[in-house]
């Protein structure tokens, strides 16, 4: 091709301070491409438009900017000038079409930065969809030169849009210095524990040194370290048969007759919480939250260096889902919601590996329904489907069939899960009914179908139909999603019931709120792992504000001081994610982390269970939590308490930065190696 001629033409400006910054594809510098064709001469009669020979045609359809770069062919390249208005972080997206189902691509360089957009087909040269790009990118106010390299063929692009993640950069504050935490008192009569998830078929696991940061250290906390200290946690969590390279050395084989009883292979998944059940509905919830983080700020697991163990704690997770799902003639027949008897269970205080109480499997069926387990594990196959689309077609392909029957089995055959599987009731519940799991995984099938290149109205129009609003006295959680839902839909079609339901509940989180607030700033709903729905909330919040609206910067403000809180920002100076900062939860609730055989030994825990999220705050008091390991209620660790966590912590990543640990770091910490 040759060599462009740059000479100017006129390109978007920002006003002022805009956090999102809108750039029409015809508005490109002159460049020199040369292709007389004669479908592309004028632009389809808009030869007015077109200064050169790149070909700028009409575009149509409603999300369409007017005019679109079309004809494209691999080599090609255009520049744009662009004002940024305010320094930060920023997130890159394309309007694009294409009739051709097959891969797509470009890059996008500025300043000296690139990221790739990766997409396949839309079913249409019209059929425009967003395609959200690899990685953000960090940029000082100024004016920089956007250079769009083609890396394929048989694509049309319509416009770009660079969006700010999160409020203006504040000024770096030192980490506050830590006080000693109070000292353990002794222990009341042993409880009935409560329970979470469980996983599949191990992946194996390649860390490798991370990547330099993607912005510079600006936040109060290494955010880098605290997302994949999170990963460690999931490590420690598998149940199976473990792979060589498992990075958590004092956690062997285990369950590996699981799902026997059945004739099922559940011998992986995850465990619980502190526990060794396999607890279906809250497990999938989880799952779906960590992919829900990779979709909005896959960039971020990229530029850590967490992308893939956030794929790879995803797959254990759908590995066991896939596993769970009986099917015949393309249809669910029986999915397992429960491993394990809860009672049986928490009665022994042991390692997993050292179990030998019973471990009987739970199923539905359409006798015995499960609407909200099954449709959630719709979800979160559905929106694992979007995460794995871009590096493993056929596995994401795989995901979303089973996706669709398990969904439409919720769909059919309604009923509580919690009635269907006894056990389950009295652990978790299904306390909101199934309703708003309808409408979350129909939502989720929506998205998975667009990702996939395919225009999609019957899972949408379903969702729509089911929404009744959401609980604004509540928030996300393993049992509710009415709150993820109506985010989900408020993106997909900007509709004013959804915003101003989501916007009336979030406001009930602010300061001058419903929520009571804690002196330091900690929003506390509740006692029983209080901070688990701070951070869930935090987690929905940030991606609220940045994709839909944030008026005043109150919802990212919001986000980011939750996760603070959490990390170390708060009267005491303690985090509350254990093996992070200099002060931290030493006794989680948890059997193998605990290395021993008696609940209330007064020695330590003698494993660090790595980026686990204890419970927290049991009262809306600063002071409220003793490091107690018999105090399930505050000092738990679950799947579902670091699953928003984990996705909010990314978008802490993505506008402050933080160095995750290099490899010799991490293996020299006491019960991580590389496994190799």
């Amino acid at each position: 091709m040759p060599t462009p001629v740059p000479t100017s033409v006129p390109t978007p400006t920002p006003p002022g301070n805009s956090s999102r910054i809108l750039i029409e594809a015809e508005q490109f510098r002159t460049s020199d491409f040369l292709d007389f064709s004669a479908p592309n001469r004028g632009g389809q009669g808009d030869a007015q438009r077109r200064s050169l020979s790149v070909d700028v045609e009409r575009a149509s359809g409603p999300t369409a900017s007017g005019f679109n770069v079309g004809w494209i062919q691999k080599g090609e390249y255009l520049t744009y000038d662009i004002d940024i208005g305010q320094a930060g972080s920023y997130r890159l997206d394309a309007n694009i079409a294409s009739a051709v189902n097959s891969n797509h691509a470009f890059k996008a360089s500025l300043n000296g930065q690139a990221t790739t957009v990766n997409f396949t087909g839309t079913g249409g040269w019209q059929n425009w969809r967003s395609a959200q790009a690899d990685a953000s990118l960090s940029l000082a106010a100024g004016r920089y030169q956007l250079r769009i390299d083609m890396l394929s063929d048989n694509f049309n692009l319509d416009y770009f849009q660079l969006t700010r993640l999160g409020g203006t950069t504040p000024t770096p504050v030192p980490t506050p210095t830590p006080v000693p935490a109070p000292t353990p008192v002794p222990a009341p009569t042993p409880v009935p524990t409560p329970t979470p998830i469980p996983a599949p078929t191990p992946t194996p696991n390649n860390p490798t040194a991370p990547p330099a940061q993607n912005n510079p250290q600006t936040g109060l906390f290494n955010y880098g370290e605290a997302l994949q200290k999170s990963f460690l946690f999931y490590e420690a969590q598998r149940a199976g048969d473990l792979p060589s390279d498992n990075r958590i050395t004092w956690r062997k084989d285990s369950t590996l007759s699981d799902g026997a009883d059945v004739g099922l292979n559940l011998s992986g998944g995850y465990f619980d919480a502190g526990d060794h059940v396999k607890f279906v509905f809250p497990m999938a919830s989880s799952m779906t939250l960590l992919s829900w983080g990779l979709v909005e700020y896959r960039g971020a697991y990229t530029a850590s260096g967490q992308l893939d163990e956030a794929l790879e704690a995803i797959k254990w997770g759908t590995d066991f889902l896939l596993a769970a799902h009986k099917t015949s003639n393309g249809q669910t027949q029986a999915f397992a919601g429960q491993v394990g008897d809860g009672n049986l269970d928490h009665a022994y205080w042991g390692a997993p590996e050292t179990m030998a109480m019973a471990r009987p499997t739970a199923l539905i069926t359409a006798q015995k329904p499960g609407s909200e387990l099954a449709a959630e594990a719709a979800a979160a196959l559905a929106s694992a489907s979007i995460v794995f689309r871009p590096t493993d077609s056929s596995y994401a392909d795989r995901l979303l069939t089973n996706a669709v029957q398990l969904y439409d089995f919720a769909d059919r055959y309604r009923g509580k899960y919690s009635d269907a599987i006894p056990n389950s009731r009295e652990f978790y519940n299904s306390w909101s009914g199934y309703s708003d799991e309808l409408v979350w995984g129909a939502a989720w099938l929506h998205e998975a179908f667009e990702a996939k290149g395919i225009e999609e109205t019957t899972y949408l129009a379903k969702a729509q139909a089911s929404y009744s609003g959401l609980n604004a006295g509540w928030t996300q959680s393993w049992d509710d999603k009415s709150h993820g839902a109506a985010i989900l839909l408020a993106q997909e079609t900007g509709n004013s019931r959804y915003k101003n339901d989501v916007e009336a509940w979030l406001n009930r989180w602010q300061p001058n709120g419903s929520v009571t607030y804690t002196d330091g700033g900690l929003a506390w709903l509740d006692q029983w792992g209080s901070l688990r729905y701070s951070a869930n909330t935090a987690f929905l919040a940030g991606i609220y504000g940045d994709t839909v609206n944030d008026p005043g910067e109150k919802y990212s403000s919001f986000a980011e001081s939750q996760v603070d809180y959490i990390l170390g920002d708060n009267p005491r100076n303690f985090s509350y994610m254990v093996g992070f900062g200099d002060d931290f939860a030493q006794n989680p609730h948890h059997r193998a982390a605990s290395g021993t055989n008696n609940l209330y030994s007064s020695a330590n825990n003698r494993h660090v269970l790595y980026g686990a999220l204890v419970g927290g705050l049991g009262s809306a008091n600063d002071f409220a939590y003793q490091d107690r390991r018999s105090d399930y209620i505050t000092n738990e660790v679950a799947l579902d308490y670091n699953a928003g966590l984990t996705g909010a912590l990314a978008r802490q990543y993505s506008q402050y930065g933080g160095n995750p640990m290099a490899d010799a770091e991490l293996y020299g910490l006491l019960g991580v190696s590389s496994g190799n």
